[in-house]
Protein backbone atom coordinates (compact mmCIF):
# COMPACT_ATOMS: atom_id res chain seq x y z
CA UNK A 1 0.00 0.00 0.00
CA UNK A 2 2.98 2.72 0.53
CA UNK A 3 4.56 1.86 -2.82
CA UNK A 4 1.14 2.67 -4.21
CA UNK A 5 0.60 5.96 -2.47
CA UNK A 6 4.05 7.09 -2.98
CA UNK A 7 3.61 10.80 -4.19
CA UNK A 8 6.70 11.62 -6.49
CA UNK A 9 5.28 14.94 -7.48
CA UNK A 10 3.07 16.99 -5.86
CA UNK A 11 -0.51 17.25 -8.52
CA UNK A 12 -0.98 21.33 -7.65
CA UNK A 13 2.64 21.65 -9.10
CA UNK A 14 2.04 19.38 -12.66
CA UNK A 15 0.65 20.37 -15.79
CA UNK A 16 -3.04 20.83 -15.71
CA UNK A 17 -3.63 18.06 -18.68
CA UNK A 18 -1.53 15.27 -16.75
CA UNK A 19 -2.72 16.14 -13.40
CA UNK A 20 -6.53 16.13 -14.84
CA UNK A 21 -6.00 13.03 -16.38
CA UNK A 22 -4.23 10.88 -13.10
CA UNK A 23 -7.52 12.35 -11.38
CA UNK A 24 -9.53 11.42 -14.25
CA UNK A 25 -8.06 8.05 -14.79
CA UNK A 26 -8.66 7.45 -10.46
CA UNK A 27 -12.48 8.88 -10.62
CA UNK A 28 -12.88 7.16 -13.33
CA UNK A 29 -11.56 3.59 -11.90
CA UNK A 30 -12.84 4.44 -8.78
CA UNK A 31 -16.28 5.01 -10.44
CA UNK A 32 -16.48 1.85 -12.46
CA UNK A 33 -15.86 0.05 -9.08
CA UNK A 34 -18.82 1.94 -7.32
CA UNK A 35 -20.58 0.78 -10.17
CA UNK A 36 -19.36 -3.04 -9.47
CA UNK A 37 -20.12 -2.50 -5.98
CA UNK A 38 -23.91 -1.14 -6.66
CA UNK A 39 -23.68 -4.50 -8.80
CA UNK A 40 -22.38 -7.40 -7.00
CA UNK A 41 -24.63 -6.08 -3.61
CA UNK A 42 -27.70 -5.67 -5.80
CA UNK A 43 -27.42 -9.50 -7.03
CA UNK A 44 -26.40 -10.54 -3.35
CA UNK A 45 -30.13 -8.88 -1.93
CA UNK A 46 -33.80 -8.83 -3.48
CA UNK A 47 -35.42 -5.93 -4.69
CA UNK A 48 -36.30 -4.89 -1.44
CA UNK A 49 -33.27 -5.70 0.39
CA UNK A 50 -31.12 -3.27 -2.44
CA UNK A 51 -34.06 -0.47 -1.62
CA UNK A 52 -33.17 -0.25 2.14
CA UNK A 53 -29.52 -0.35 1.12
CA UNK A 54 -29.95 2.45 -1.19
CA UNK A 55 -32.25 4.57 0.82
CA UNK A 56 -29.68 4.32 3.81
CA UNK A 57 -26.75 5.11 1.47
CA UNK A 58 -28.69 7.97 -0.03
CA UNK A 59 -29.31 9.18 3.75
CA UNK A 60 -25.96 8.98 4.60
CA UNK A 61 -24.33 10.22 1.59
CA UNK A 62 -26.70 13.68 2.16
CA UNK A 63 -26.17 13.83 6.30
CA UNK A 64 -22.23 13.50 6.35
CA UNK A 65 -22.20 17.38 5.44
CA UNK A 66 -24.11 18.19 8.83
CA UNK A 67 -21.00 16.70 10.48
CA UNK A 68 -18.40 18.68 8.43
CA UNK A 69 -19.40 22.16 9.67
CA UNK A 70 -18.21 23.14 6.03
CA UNK A 71 -14.45 22.34 6.36
CA UNK A 72 -13.85 20.04 3.26
CA UNK A 73 -14.25 23.48 1.15
CA UNK A 74 -12.75 25.59 3.65
CA UNK A 75 -9.08 23.68 3.58
CA UNK A 76 -8.75 23.71 0.13
CA UNK A 77 -10.00 27.19 0.02
CA UNK A 78 -7.46 27.97 2.94
CA UNK A 79 -4.54 26.09 2.72
CA UNK A 80 -3.02 26.59 -0.53
CA UNK A 81 -3.28 30.73 0.13
CA UNK A 82 -1.84 30.58 3.53
CA UNK A 83 0.87 28.19 2.26
CA UNK A 84 1.90 30.52 -0.59
CA UNK A 85 1.33 33.64 1.79
CA UNK A 86 3.07 32.29 4.77
CA UNK A 87 4.42 29.04 4.85
CA UNK A 88 3.55 25.15 5.33
CA UNK A 89 3.30 25.01 9.31
CA UNK A 90 0.99 28.20 8.87
CA UNK A 91 -1.31 26.62 6.67
CA UNK A 92 -1.61 23.21 8.39
CA UNK A 93 -3.32 24.79 11.27
CA UNK A 94 -6.05 24.76 8.93
CA UNK A 95 -6.42 20.87 8.80
CA UNK A 96 -5.93 20.66 12.21
CA UNK A 97 -8.59 23.33 13.16
CA UNK A 98 -10.85 21.66 10.49
CA UNK A 99 -10.07 17.70 12.08
CA UNK A 100 -11.30 18.96 15.47
CA UNK A 101 -14.38 20.79 13.90
CA UNK A 102 -15.14 17.79 12.17
CA UNK A 103 -14.86 15.01 15.28
CA UNK A 104 -17.20 17.31 17.40
CA UNK A 105 -19.70 17.35 13.99
CA UNK A 106 -19.53 13.78 13.60
CA UNK A 107 -19.84 13.15 17.83
CA UNK A 108 -23.29 15.05 17.70
CA UNK A 109 -24.41 13.38 14.28
CA UNK A 110 -23.86 10.03 15.96
CA UNK A 111 -25.19 11.19 18.89
CA UNK A 112 -28.55 12.05 16.67
CA UNK A 113 -28.71 8.94 14.88
CA UNK A 114 -29.00 6.91 18.37
CA UNK A 115 -31.89 9.12 19.31
CA UNK A 116 -33.30 8.58 16.52
CA UNK A 117 -32.60 4.75 16.59
CA UNK A 118 -35.11 4.68 19.56
CA UNK A 119 -38.28 6.02 18.13
CA UNK A 120 -40.59 4.21 15.75
CA UNK A 121 -40.42 5.86 12.44
CA UNK A 122 -42.60 5.52 9.76
CA UNK A 123 -42.50 7.62 6.49
CA UNK A 124 -44.66 7.01 3.74
CA UNK A 125 -43.67 3.88 2.67
CA UNK A 126 -40.84 4.01 4.46
CA UNK A 127 -40.08 2.16 8.12
CA UNK A 128 -36.58 2.34 10.01
CA UNK A 129 -35.08 -0.41 12.26
CA UNK A 130 -32.81 0.81 15.24
CA UNK A 131 -30.24 -1.20 13.37
CA UNK A 132 -30.44 0.38 10.28
CA UNK A 133 -30.97 3.78 11.91
CA UNK A 134 -27.47 3.20 14.00
CA UNK A 135 -25.30 1.56 11.08
CA UNK A 136 -26.85 4.48 9.15
CA UNK A 137 -25.05 6.43 11.29
CA UNK A 138 -21.91 5.00 11.41
CA UNK A 139 -21.68 5.16 7.56
CA UNK A 140 -22.70 8.72 7.41
CA UNK A 141 -19.51 9.74 10.59
CA UNK A 142 -17.45 7.62 8.30
CA UNK A 143 -18.55 9.88 5.03
CA UNK A 144 -18.19 12.51 6.87
CA UNK A 145 -14.15 12.12 8.23
CA UNK A 146 -13.23 10.66 4.62
CA UNK A 147 -15.04 13.78 2.71
CA UNK A 148 -12.77 16.44 5.03
CA UNK A 149 -9.27 14.37 4.65
CA UNK A 150 -9.57 13.93 0.87
CA UNK A 151 -10.21 17.53 0.26
CA UNK A 152 -7.26 18.02 3.11
CA UNK A 153 -5.16 15.93 0.89
CA UNK A 154 -6.21 17.02 -2.10
CA UNK A 155 -5.29 20.85 -1.11
CA UNK A 156 -1.85 19.95 -0.02
CA UNK A 157 -1.61 18.31 -4.11
CA UNK A 158 -1.72 14.47 -2.34
CA UNK A 159 -3.54 13.07 -5.28
CA UNK A 160 -2.99 9.65 -4.85
CA UNK A 161 -3.68 9.70 -1.18
CA UNK A 162 -6.52 12.01 -1.81
CA UNK A 163 -8.36 9.79 -4.15
CA UNK A 164 -6.71 5.92 -3.59
CA UNK A 165 -8.04 4.69 -0.43
CA UNK A 166 -11.85 5.73 -0.64
CA UNK A 167 -12.33 6.01 -4.71
CA UNK A 168 -10.30 2.33 -5.27
CA UNK A 169 -9.34 0.38 -1.84
CA UNK A 170 -12.69 1.31 -0.37
CA UNK A 171 -14.91 0.27 -2.62
CA UNK A 172 -12.65 -3.14 -3.93
CA UNK A 173 -12.86 -4.03 -0.25
CA UNK A 174 -16.46 -3.87 -0.05
CA UNK A 175 -16.76 -5.79 -3.49
CA UNK A 176 -14.10 -8.49 -2.36
CA UNK A 177 -16.66 -8.54 1.46
CA UNK A 178 -19.81 -9.16 -0.21
CA UNK A 179 -18.99 -12.14 -3.15
CA UNK A 180 -17.36 -13.96 -0.32
CA UNK A 181 -20.13 -13.00 2.29
CA UNK A 182 -23.22 -14.38 -0.10
CA UNK A 183 -26.56 -13.22 0.29
CA UNK A 184 -27.19 -10.12 2.22
CA UNK A 185 -29.45 -7.98 3.87
CA UNK A 186 -29.65 -3.85 3.35
CA UNK A 187 -28.23 -3.20 6.51
CA UNK A 188 -25.71 -5.82 6.37
CA UNK A 189 -24.42 -3.90 3.22
CA UNK A 190 -24.93 -0.80 5.02
CA UNK A 191 -22.68 -1.57 7.78
CA UNK A 192 -19.48 -3.33 5.49
CA UNK A 193 -20.04 -0.04 3.38
CA UNK A 194 -19.25 1.83 6.33
CA UNK A 195 -16.69 -0.69 8.10
CA UNK A 196 -14.49 -0.72 5.01
CA UNK A 197 -14.72 3.09 5.06
CA UNK A 198 -13.69 3.57 8.31
CA UNK A 199 -10.58 1.38 7.76
CA UNK A 200 -9.53 3.07 4.75
CA UNK A 201 -10.11 6.69 6.16
CA UNK A 202 -7.95 5.86 8.84
CA UNK A 203 -4.88 5.60 6.77
CA UNK A 204 -5.73 8.84 5.37
CA UNK A 205 -5.63 10.12 8.71
CA UNK A 206 -2.28 8.50 9.43
CA UNK A 207 -0.70 9.88 6.31
CA UNK A 208 -1.91 13.24 6.63
CA UNK A 209 -0.64 13.78 10.25
CA UNK A 210 3.23 12.18 8.92
CA UNK A 211 3.47 14.64 6.08
CA UNK A 212 6.62 16.21 6.05
CA UNK A 213 7.77 19.86 5.15
CA UNK A 214 9.47 21.07 2.09
CA UNK A 215 12.93 20.61 3.90
CA UNK A 216 12.13 16.99 6.06
CA UNK A 217 10.85 18.82 8.76
CA UNK A 218 7.94 16.95 10.86
CA UNK A 219 4.07 18.20 10.74
CA UNK A 220 4.31 21.21 12.13
CA UNK A 221 1.59 24.18 12.90
CA UNK A 222 1.81 27.46 13.06
CA UNK A 223 -1.07 29.81 14.16
CA UNK A 224 -1.72 32.42 11.95
CA UNK A 225 -2.50 36.07 12.14
CA UNK A 226 -6.15 36.93 13.77
CA UNK A 227 -7.42 38.25 10.61
CA UNK A 228 -6.79 35.06 8.50
CA UNK A 229 -8.81 33.23 11.52
CA UNK A 230 -11.27 35.70 10.79
CA UNK A 231 -11.83 34.86 7.29
CA UNK A 232 -12.03 31.17 7.72
CA UNK A 233 -14.56 31.68 10.70
CA UNK A 234 -16.62 34.33 8.44
CA UNK A 235 -16.84 31.84 5.82
CA UNK A 236 -17.28 28.35 7.21
CA UNK A 237 -20.79 28.98 7.49
CA UNK A 238 -21.50 29.71 4.27
CA UNK A 239 -19.46 27.11 2.79
CA UNK A 240 -21.39 24.70 5.66
CA UNK A 241 -24.74 25.59 4.23
CA UNK A 242 -23.94 25.45 0.53
CA UNK A 243 -22.46 21.53 1.58
CA UNK A 244 -25.33 20.99 2.96
CA UNK A 245 -27.97 22.07 0.40
CA UNK A 246 -25.55 20.71 -2.29
CA UNK A 247 -25.66 17.01 -0.71
CA UNK A 248 -29.30 17.71 -0.26
CA UNK A 249 -29.91 18.06 -3.90
CA UNK A 250 -27.92 15.33 -4.94
CA UNK A 251 -28.84 13.04 -2.72
CA UNK A 252 -32.34 13.57 -1.24
CA UNK A 253 -34.28 12.54 -4.44
CA UNK A 254 -34.31 8.69 -3.47
CA UNK A 255 -35.14 9.42 -0.17
CA UNK A 256 -38.10 11.01 -1.82
CA UNK A 257 -38.75 8.58 -4.04
CA UNK A 258 -38.87 5.94 -1.66
CA UNK A 259 -41.21 7.51 0.94
CA UNK A 260 -43.51 8.26 -2.30
CA UNK A 261 -43.23 4.98 -4.10
CA UNK A 262 -41.05 2.37 -1.61
CA UNK A 263 -38.13 0.68 -1.30
CA UNK A 264 -38.97 -1.15 -4.83
CA UNK A 265 -38.85 1.94 -6.72
CA UNK A 266 -35.97 3.84 -4.76
CA UNK A 267 -33.84 1.06 -5.59
CA UNK A 268 -34.77 0.90 -9.73
CA UNK A 269 -34.20 5.24 -9.51
CA UNK A 270 -31.11 4.87 -7.33
CA UNK A 271 -29.53 2.35 -9.86
CA UNK A 272 -30.84 5.09 -12.71
CA UNK A 273 -29.35 7.92 -10.40
CA UNK A 274 -25.78 6.47 -9.69
CA UNK A 275 -25.43 5.51 -13.97
CA UNK A 276 -26.53 9.41 -14.65
CA UNK A 277 -24.22 10.71 -12.49
CA UNK A 278 -21.12 8.89 -14.14
CA UNK A 279 -21.53 11.70 -16.64
CA UNK A 280 -19.81 14.09 -14.50
CA UNK A 281 -17.07 11.62 -13.86
CA UNK A 282 -14.85 13.93 -15.72
CA UNK A 283 -15.72 17.00 -14.21
CA UNK A 284 -15.15 15.67 -10.81
CA UNK A 285 -12.07 14.47 -11.54
CA UNK A 286 -10.09 18.04 -13.00
CA UNK A 287 -12.13 19.55 -9.89
CA UNK A 288 -9.83 17.35 -7.69
CA UNK A 289 -6.73 19.40 -9.55
CA UNK A 290 -8.16 22.45 -10.09
CA UNK A 291 -9.54 23.66 -6.68
CA UNK A 292 -6.21 24.58 -5.52
CA UNK A 293 -5.43 26.33 -8.28
CA UNK A 294 -8.77 28.03 -8.50
CA UNK A 295 -7.98 29.59 -4.95
CA UNK A 296 -4.24 30.59 -6.03
CA UNK A 297 -5.22 32.38 -9.25
CA UNK A 298 -8.47 34.21 -7.77
CA UNK A 299 -6.63 35.15 -4.44
CA UNK A 300 -3.50 36.11 -5.78
CA UNK A 301 -5.24 38.51 -8.80
CA UNK A 302 -4.70 36.35 -12.07
CA UNK A 303 -7.72 36.80 -13.27
CA UNK A 304 -6.60 35.69 -17.08
CA UNK A 305 -4.74 32.93 -16.28
CA UNK A 306 -7.81 31.63 -13.93
CA UNK A 307 -10.51 32.38 -17.22
CA UNK A 308 -8.16 30.32 -19.54
CA UNK A 309 -8.06 27.70 -16.44
CA UNK A 310 -12.03 27.89 -16.20
CA UNK A 311 -12.31 27.52 -20.12
CA UNK A 312 -9.88 24.82 -20.62
CA UNK A 313 -12.05 22.37 -17.89
CA UNK A 314 -15.25 23.52 -19.61
CA UNK A 315 -14.55 22.26 -23.23
CA UNK A 316 -12.95 19.12 -22.23
CA UNK A 317 -15.78 18.00 -19.67
CA UNK A 318 -18.57 18.94 -22.31
CA UNK A 319 -16.99 16.97 -24.61
CA UNK A 320 -16.84 13.61 -22.66
CA UNK A 321 -20.54 14.36 -21.48
CA UNK A 322 -21.90 14.44 -24.79
CA UNK A 323 -20.35 11.52 -25.58
CA UNK A 324 -21.25 9.66 -22.58
CA UNK A 325 -24.81 10.46 -23.21
CA UNK A 326 -24.41 9.11 -26.67
CA UNK A 327 -23.43 5.89 -24.74
CA UNK A 328 -26.50 5.69 -22.54
CA UNK A 329 -28.89 6.17 -24.98
CA UNK A 330 -27.42 2.58 -26.73
CA UNK A 331 -26.67 0.81 -23.81
CA UNK A 332 -28.79 2.25 -21.17
CA UNK A 333 -31.10 -0.34 -20.56
CA UNK A 334 -28.67 -3.05 -20.90
CA UNK A 335 -26.88 -1.23 -17.77
CA UNK A 336 -29.39 -1.51 -16.04
CA UNK A 337 -30.50 -4.90 -15.88
CA UNK A 338 -27.53 -6.06 -14.75
CA UNK A 339 -28.98 -4.82 -11.11
CA UNK A 340 -32.43 -6.32 -11.82
CA UNK A 341 -34.14 -7.37 -15.21
CA UNK A 342 -37.13 -4.98 -13.97
CA UNK A 343 -34.50 -2.30 -13.99
CA UNK A 344 -34.65 -2.27 -17.10
CA UNK A 345 -38.11 -0.12 -17.13
CA UNK A 346 -36.44 2.94 -15.93
CA UNK A 347 -34.21 3.43 -19.22
CA UNK A 348 -35.91 6.80 -19.46
CA UNK A 349 -35.37 8.09 -16.01
CA UNK A 350 -32.08 7.63 -16.88
CA UNK A 351 -31.81 9.36 -19.58
CA UNK A 352 -33.95 12.14 -18.33
CA UNK A 353 -31.60 12.50 -15.12
CA UNK A 354 -28.33 11.81 -17.34
CA UNK A 355 -29.48 15.29 -19.71
CA UNK A 356 -29.48 16.50 -16.31
CA UNK A 357 -25.49 15.82 -16.00
CA UNK A 358 -24.90 16.50 -19.04
CA UNK A 359 -25.80 20.02 -18.27
CA UNK A 360 -23.78 20.11 -15.12
CA UNK A 361 -20.77 18.70 -16.96
CA UNK A 362 -21.27 21.80 -19.62
CA UNK A 363 -21.00 24.59 -16.70
CA UNK A 364 -18.16 23.06 -15.45
CA UNK A 365 -16.64 24.09 -11.94
CA UNK A 366 -19.08 26.71 -11.28
CA UNK A 367 -19.63 25.67 -7.47
CA UNK A 368 -16.13 25.02 -6.94
CA UNK A 369 -15.15 28.79 -8.56
CA UNK A 370 -18.06 30.67 -6.22
CA UNK A 371 -17.17 28.88 -2.86
CA UNK A 372 -13.41 29.54 -3.29
CA UNK A 373 -13.70 32.89 -4.48
CA UNK A 374 -15.41 34.12 -1.46
CA UNK A 375 -19.50 34.17 -3.14
CA UNK A 376 -20.18 31.49 -0.53
CA UNK A 377 -23.65 33.20 0.74
CA UNK A 378 -24.86 33.89 -2.87
CA UNK A 379 -24.04 30.06 -3.95
CA UNK A 380 -26.20 29.31 -0.60
CA UNK A 381 -28.87 31.07 -1.77
CA UNK A 382 -28.74 28.94 -4.72
CA UNK A 383 -28.17 25.60 -3.41
CA UNK A 384 -31.04 26.32 -0.70
CA UNK A 385 -33.49 27.11 -3.64
CA UNK A 386 -32.47 24.52 -6.20
CA UNK A 387 -32.69 21.83 -2.90
CA UNK A 388 -36.00 22.56 -1.61
CA UNK A 389 -37.42 22.68 -5.73
CA UNK A 390 -35.26 19.41 -6.06
CA UNK A 391 -37.63 17.92 -3.21
CA UNK A 392 -41.12 19.15 -4.69
CA UNK A 393 -39.78 18.72 -8.12
CA UNK A 394 -38.92 14.85 -7.37
CA UNK A 395 -41.81 14.20 -5.23
CA UNK A 396 -44.73 16.09 -7.72
CA UNK A 397 -43.31 13.85 -10.31
CA UNK A 398 -42.83 10.95 -8.26
CA UNK A 399 -46.92 11.30 -7.72
CA UNK A 400 -48.23 12.14 -10.86
CA UNK A 401 -45.62 9.92 -13.25
CA UNK A 402 -43.57 7.21 -10.98
CA UNK A 403 -40.50 6.45 -11.57
CA UNK A 404 -40.15 9.04 -14.48
CA UNK A 405 -41.64 11.66 -13.58
CA UNK A 406 -39.52 12.26 -10.09
CA UNK A 407 -36.40 12.03 -12.64
CA UNK A 408 -37.42 14.93 -15.16
CA UNK A 409 -38.44 16.70 -11.73
CA UNK A 410 -34.19 15.90 -9.97
CA UNK A 411 -32.92 16.74 -13.58
CA UNK A 412 -34.82 19.93 -13.61
CA UNK A 413 -33.74 21.04 -9.87
CA UNK A 414 -30.04 20.11 -11.47
CA UNK A 415 -30.38 22.18 -14.62
CA UNK A 416 -31.45 25.26 -12.19
CA UNK A 417 -28.73 25.11 -10.06
CA UNK A 418 -26.10 25.34 -12.89
CA UNK A 419 -27.98 27.50 -14.93
CA UNK A 420 -28.28 30.09 -11.55
CA UNK A 421 -24.41 29.41 -10.33
CA UNK A 422 -23.22 29.78 -13.54
CA UNK A 423 -24.89 33.35 -14.15
CA UNK A 424 -23.36 34.38 -10.51
CA UNK A 425 -20.15 33.55 -11.85
CA UNK A 426 -20.30 35.68 -14.80
CA UNK A 427 -22.25 39.02 -12.82
CA UNK A 428 -19.97 38.36 -9.34
CA UNK A 429 -16.52 37.44 -10.92
CA UNK A 430 -17.03 38.40 -13.83
CA UNK A 431 -15.72 35.10 -15.17
CA UNK A 432 -17.10 33.19 -17.74
CA UNK A 433 -17.13 29.94 -18.21
CA UNK A 434 -16.75 29.41 -21.50
CA UNK A 435 -14.97 32.82 -22.85
CA UNK A 436 -15.19 33.05 -26.35
CA UNK A 437 -11.86 34.32 -27.23
CA UNK A 438 -10.36 31.45 -25.83
CA UNK A 439 -12.89 29.15 -26.68
CA UNK A 440 -11.94 30.06 -30.49
CA UNK A 441 -8.55 28.93 -29.90
CA UNK A 442 -8.79 25.88 -27.53
CA UNK A 443 -5.64 24.13 -28.53
CA UNK A 444 -3.98 27.33 -27.66
CA UNK A 445 -5.72 28.06 -24.63
CA UNK A 446 -4.91 24.55 -23.52
CA UNK A 447 -1.24 24.89 -24.45
CA UNK A 448 -1.09 28.52 -22.32
CA UNK A 449 -2.13 26.65 -18.83
CA UNK A 450 0.00 23.99 -19.42
CA UNK A 451 2.95 26.48 -20.07
CA UNK A 452 2.21 28.32 -17.08
CA UNK A 453 1.85 25.20 -14.87
CA UNK A 454 4.96 24.13 -15.85
CA UNK A 455 6.61 27.55 -14.93
CA UNK A 456 4.94 27.70 -11.69
CA UNK A 457 6.94 24.27 -11.78
CA UNK A 458 10.18 25.44 -11.78
CA UNK A 459 10.03 28.53 -9.72
CA UNK A 460 8.76 25.59 -6.82
CA UNK A 461 11.57 23.76 -6.98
Amino acid sequence: MGRLMTDTKRASRSPLIIASAIGGLYKFAGVGLAFLVLLVLAKQMTPVEFGIYSIGFSIASAAWSLATVGQPVSVVRFWPTLEEKYDTATANFVLIRGLKIVSIGAALMLAAFGVISLLDLNLGAVSASSSALLWTGLFTVALAYSQFLCFALRAQGLLNWSLVPRDILWRAGVIVIALAAGDLTGVQGIALTGLVLTTVTLAQLIKMLRIQGPNGEKFQTRRPPQEEIAKMQSAQWGLYGVNIARQWLQQAATIVVAIVLGPVAAGAFFAAQRLANLLSLVLVGTNQVSGPMIARDWHAGRKDDLQKLITAVVVFTAATSVLGLIFFGAFGGWMLSQFDPSYRNVYWALIAMACGQLVNSACGPNGNLLNLAGEERSLLKVSVVSGIANIIFTAGGAYFGGVLGAAIGTAMATVLWNLWATLLCARKLGILLVHPSHLRNVRTTLKEVIARKRGRKGKTK
